[in-house]
């Protein structure tokens, strides 16, 4: 239901960019190619970066798991 919902949204918006009936009532403007890509750029170096932290916490709280582990068993 969520995707669903996302999906619609998604769509909505792209309407209200560039349907041309729908920018003159709500006084938006279509993006240019260059300016669609720089906004992917961006989302695509803060998805990557959010990711790469991700993994760096989840190897550290392993590391942290297995000494807490292997000091019980000593």
């Amino acid at each position: 239901m969520l995707i669903v919902t996302v999906a619609i949204s998604f769509l909505s918006q792209l309407g209200l960019i560039y349907i041309s009936f729908m920018q003159a009532i709500f006084q938006t403007e279509a993006l240019l190619l260059d300016d669609l890509l720089l906004l992917f750029a961006f989302a695509g170096s803060s998805f990557a970066l959010h990711e790469g932290r991700r993994r760096y916490e989840r190897v550290l709280n392993q590391s942290e798991t297995y000494a807490a582990a292997t000091e019980v068993l000593v």
